[in-house]
C-alpha cells in the first residue's frame, strides 16, 4: 500500500526543513529524483523516476524527505504526462514544460546535458536559463544574496545572447522577474506548448 503525501499545508512546512544546501540526504535525494526524472524523458518511461522514488521510500525517512519525495512525484507526472501526451520531443520546449511545474532543479539537470553539448552564443544562452533556474532554487530557500548575485549573471547572458532563446515567447517577463528578483516565477510559454 502505497504512502499517502502529506495535506499542502504539511507539504509546505515539509519544504522548509527539507534544505539540500544544508542537509547531505536532502541533497541525495534531491539529485537522485531529478536524474532519474530527466533521464525518463528521451525514453518516455515514468518507471524510471518511479523505481527512483520507491527506493528512497524504502528506507523509512522522516516526513520531509517523504513529502518532498511525494510532492515531486506529483509534479513529475504533470510535467511527464504533458510531455508525452503532446509529443513534445524538443528538449528546449521540455524544459518550459518543467518549469512552468516548478521543477527548477530539474531543469537545471536537464537544459545542463543540452548545454554541454553545444558551443559558442548557444551555451552561453543556455547557460543563463540554467543560471535562472537556479535563482528560483535559492528563492525557495530564502537565499536572496546568492539568488541576487545569480539574478545578475543570468539577466545580463540572456539579455546579451537572446538570439539564441527564441524558443521562449516571453522573455522579457522573464528577465523582468529576475531583474527584480520576484520570488514568484514567470510561467515560460511557447507558441508549440498551447492547446
Amino acid at each position: 500500500m502505497q504512502k499517502q503525501p502529506a495535506p499542502l499545508r504539511s507539504e509546505k512546512t515539509c519544504a522548509a526543513h527539507f534544505d539540500p544546501f544544508t542537509s547531505r540526504l536532502s541533497r541525495d535525494i534531491r539529485n537522485t529524483l531529478a536524474e532519474s526524472f530527466v533521464d525518463a524523458l528521451p525514453q518516455l518511461d515514468d518507471s524510471i523516476y518511479r523505481r527512483a522514488a520507491e527506493q528512497w521510500l524504502a528506507e523509512n525517512l522522516g516526513d520531509e524527505s517523504t513529502g518532498y519525495i511525494h510532492d515531486r512525484l506529483k509534479r513529475y507526472d504533470r510535467a511527464f504526462n504533458q510531455i508525452k501526451e503532446n509529443r513534445i520531443k524538443d528538449a528546449k520546449l521540455q524544459a518550459l514544460i518543467i518549469w512552468n511545474h516548478g521543477l527548477f532543479f530539474e531543469v537545471h539537470e536537464h537544459l545542463e546535458r543540452i548545454w554541454q553539448a553545444t558551443t559558442g552564443d548557444e551555451y552561453q544562452a543556455l547557460k543563463g536559463l540554467i543560471q535562472a533556474a537556479g535563482v528560483y532554487i535559492h528563492l525557495k530557500f530564502n537565499h536572496r544574496a546568492p539568488a541576487g548575485k545569480l539574478a545578475i549573471k543570468s539577466s545580463n547572458r540572456i539579455q546579451k545572447y537572446s538570439d539564441c532563446l527564441t524558443f521562449i515567447a516571453d522573455l522579457n517577463l522573464l528577465l523582468d522577474k529576475l531583474n527584480s528578483l520576484d520570488p514568484v516565477p514567470p510561467q515560460l510559454t511557447n507558441p508549440e506548448l498551447q492547446s
